[in-house]
């Protein structure tokens, strides 16, 4: 259920955005509008900001194919939970290494690096109930998210940084 609404929410904010009633250039996080104009909000408005339909239509079927299985494991709760504790920590956490790379105005949008949180939970996952065997399931996805965060254009180092904190709560949650 937290999973289609989280879509919806996505969709909401792309058609305000293409119909002109939300400006993404203040939606998007970077180093220099989150830490130096402090705008905090932007780390979340950003990972609900999409200006391009394939960029909308790549996420969100990410999102019901990789949110579903979190969601249905750990429940709505704990979905969301690793969803935000990632998007926020992993979005920091690459700002402040692209800031230590001398990158402060470099954008992030989108809701891939929550995805790619919720990645990272079900790698854990896989391996923690199935085994080392399992990991050749995991071929295709790992694929995906290699060839998703090299691409021009694309923040991978959020990607990176999302996929390990979501992995880190997860690893905390099976512990509880």
């Amino acid at each position: 259920m937290i999973t289609y609404i989280l879509i919806l929410v996505n969709v909401a904010v792309f058609l305000l955005i293409r119909t002109n009633r939300l400006d993404p250039g203040y939606l998007g996080s970077s180093y220099h509008n989150v830490f130096n104009r402090k705008e905090y909000y932007r780390i979340i408005t950003g990972a609900f900001t999409h200006v391009e339909i394939l960029h909308l239509f790549c996420n969100m079927s990410s999102l019901l194919n990789v949110g579903t299985f979190v969601e249905s494991a750990f429940g709505s709760g704990k979905m969301l939970l690793i969803y935000f504790v990632s998007m926020i920590l992993g979005r920091v956490f690459a700002m402040l290494i692209r800031h230590g790379n001398h990158d402060d105005y470099t954008e992030s949008i989108g809701a891939s690096g929550a995805i790619c949180g919720l990645l990272g939970t079900y790698f854990l996952v896989v391996v923690y109930f199935y085994g080392l065997s399992a990991l050749q399931t995991l071929i295709r996805p790992i694929a995906s998210l290699l060839v998703m965060s090299i691409l021009p254009g694309v923040d991978g180092t959020s990607h990176f940084c999302c996929m390990g904190v979501g992995m880190a709560v997860t690893f905390l949650l099976l512990l509880i």
